[in-house]
């Protein structure tokens, strides 16, 4: 198991970590305000669900992959970068609601938001390399089951950039609402979801250092 006494160190590091905005957090948030808190909580649902993946992968030492071959690692970051600006095409192509229409199911629709966001995370190899790299600093070697540990404190992990996730998508969603309420041109939110999500996709692909956090 994990070695309680550096807990505190680990759980204090990641809370600073993820209070940093990141890409996911950047991405979750404008779901957010778009859509709406529940569509900013899928979203965050999809991210945790990408991590997880990501931890399962630096557990088992597939990550290790993505650090031995660039290339690898560059076909991901340009299939996840790709997959941002594609969303961001597809939301300024979308066309508004008309009154009377029927809206799409909220369960269909939700769950289309915990893909994208489970989507966009597992297509960062950054996450997969922040974790690969981070996580093993509070590991203790001499110890036994170290794919445990990691497995653990990546959950850890997980759960403590949920709840900045969340409360990031509470703010976003309030400030989206606010907006809404008073939008003296209707439609140019899918202009400025559709640019953050392009621009997202661009600063995904120009970057090739590994991220300084999970979220």
């Amino acid at each position: 198991m994990i070695d309680i006494n550096v807990l505190p160190y680990f759980l204090a590091t990641v809370a600073v970590l993820v209070a940093i905005p990141g890409p996911n957090t950047i991405y979750i948030s404008t779901a957010s305000a778009s859509q709406g808190f529940r569509f900013g909580l899928a979203s965050c649902f999809g991210v945790m669900l990408a991590t997880l993946v990501h931890v399962a992968l630096a557990a088992a030492g597939l990550t290790a992959l993505l650090l031995a071959s660039p290339v690898l690692f560059g076909v991901i970051k340009s299939l996840g970068a790709a997959y941002l600006i594609f969303l961001g095409i597809k939301a300024i192509r979308s066309r508004p609601a008309h009154v009377g229409a029927a809206p799409p199911a909220p369960a269909r629709a939700l769950g289309a938001s915990i893909k994208k966001g489970f989507l966009v995370n597992l297509l960062n190899p950054k996450t997969g390399l922040f974790i690969a790299a981070f996580l093993p600093q509070f590991v203790n070697p001499a110890s036994s089951h170290v794919p445990l540990q990691i497995a653990t404190l990546g959950v850890l992990l997980v759960f403590v950039g949920a709840l900045s996730d969340v409360a990031y998508a509470a703010l976003a969603g309030t400030i989206g609402k606010a907006l809404a309420s008073r939008r003296a041109r209707p439609g140019i939110g899918k202009y400025v979801t559709g640019l953050l999500y392009m621009s997202l996709g661009v600063a995904a692909l120009a970057t090739s250092s590994p991220p300084i956090r999970q979220g």
